[in-house]
């Protein structure tokens, strides 16, 4: 697991989450182009239940993509919750000499999206996974 910091910033975007969804934010990171917001299990239905608008309200709020995922302890789930919006096909782990590498295969008119412009998006899933976990590298695979 890497140290943590919060910022000033990250800090505002977890309390005005919080405070329109009345739920605990399990992890925030952000980069030039979005926000992602990890909440615990089960906890985005209930979200979308009670503020069906909730994307569109705070992107219009942080001015960034929003993007939210829900927590799971399992490096396989947590991997796939945060890259289902890209349609992931399938998830390899593969474990070598004590570190972790993971495949995600994406469908190929995804691939581009799920990496993001100079690798930003994937950087960032990547970060969010080794707060939790003990990886080496996220690896887009074309399926």
């Amino acid at each position: 697991m890497n140290e943590i910091t919060l910022d000033n910033q990250t800090i505002g975007f977890i309390k005005l989450f919080e405070s329109y969804t009345r739920t605990n934010v399990f992890e925030c990171l952000e980069n030039e182009e979005m926000v992602l917001f990890v909440v615990g299990e089960h906890k985005l239905a209930e979200i979308f239940k009670k503020h069906e608008n909730i994307i569109t309200d705070l992107k219009a709020k942080i001015n960034k993509r929003i993007v939210m995922a829900e927590f799971s302890p399992d490096l396989l789930t947590f991997t796939k919750n945060l890259f289902y919006r890209y349609g992931v096909n399938e998830i390899n782990l593969i474990w070598k000499d004590n570190v972790t590498n993971i495949f995600i295969g994406i469908a190929p008119e995804n691939i581009g999206k799920a990496i993001g412009k100079d690798s930003r998006n994937i950087k960032l899933m990547r970060d969010a996974i080794s707060r939790y976990f003990k990886i080496k590298n996220v690896i887009i695979k074309q399926r």
